[in-house]
């Protein structure tokens, strides 16, 4: 277990922010993480972080992958305070942090998330696991690990997950990074103009799709994906146009809060 004290970190936040789809609250306060074969147990009161992993598993894993080593203050002192609609997004959401996540899952999840729910795309993808993952069985529960590229191959073993037409575009995809086709890891090394074209070359990979996996996968932060929500706030509040060079460097974090805030206050009305 690893107890830390974090500034401008919440993970419920993140967890409701969009970016992942397998961070679930199992109690007030309490959350499941499955990322990169692994389950994570998540407490949080207050600015204290109770991590239910052994140490190494922290500094060799989840740090990173909650992305903690990076100071988001600097980034939030920098937003623009003559912006009344980001101000207020910051205050709501100043505790997300961009996720490092695994590539193949990231890719197969903004498919997925393509004209698509959220509780929708969450409800696919633990189908998928369910299915077509490596299960575990521990003392409080079964979990299922996001399934290989070797076990989407084949669109009749997808349709548990109701995925329509994005079914073929997830068994292309896995049979190209099967075969070698697609490298990850020569996309992981790209700089983000050569990896969101590359992406955008991919079957069923558009612009928001590959900016997201461009964000949220490869921190590539000056992705700022444009979707339903971002589209309608670009026009109310900005005259149709983001300043989105003003914050060169961490574009995409900017993107996080002023989707999360959006969402939230939806909810709020609802």
């Amino acid at each position: 277990m690893v107890q830390v004290n974090l500034d401008n970190f919440s993970v419920k936040q993140i967890a409701q922010s969009g970016q992942c789809f397998r961070m679930n609250e199992i109690k007030p306060g309490v959350f499941q993480v499955i990322a990169y074969g692994k389950r994570l147990v998540v407490e949080q009161e207050g600015q204290r972080v109770t991590f239910h992993c052994e140490e190494k598993e922290y500094k060799d894993l989840w740090r990173r992958y909650f992305d903690l080593e990076t100071n988001y203050r600097y980034y939030i002192d920098h937003i623009d305070p003559e912006d009344p609609y980001l101000t207020a997004a910051v205050k709501v959401g100043g505790g997300i942090r961009i996720l490092r996540q695994e590539l193949w899952e990231t890719m197969v999840n903004f498919i997925i998330s393509q004209n698509n729910s959220i509780p929708r795309i969450q409800k696919s993808i633990e189908t998928l696991c369910l299915f077509c993952g490596k299960g575990h069985e521990e003392a409080d529960g079964v979990w299922y690990e996001f399934p290989r590229p070797e076990a989407l191959l084949v669109e009749e073993d997808l349709a548990s997950a109701k995925l329509g037409y994005r079914a073929k575009y997830i068994t292309e995809l896995a049979k190209n990074v099967t075969d070698g086709v697609i490298s990850l890891e020569a996309l992981a090394a790209m700089e983000q103009e050569e990896a969101g074209n590359y992406l955008k070359s991919i079957y069923g990979v558009g612009a928001k799709v590959a900016d997201c996996i461009q964000l949220f996968s490869l921190h590539q932060l000056d992705s700022f994906p444009i979707d339903t929500w971002i589209k309608q706030i670009i026009s109310a509040k900005y005259g149709g146009k983001f300043p989105v060079e003003m914050y060169s460097g961490f574009a995409g974090v900017i993107q996080q809060y002023i989707f999360y805030y959006a969402r939230q206050r939806a909810e709020k009305k609802a």
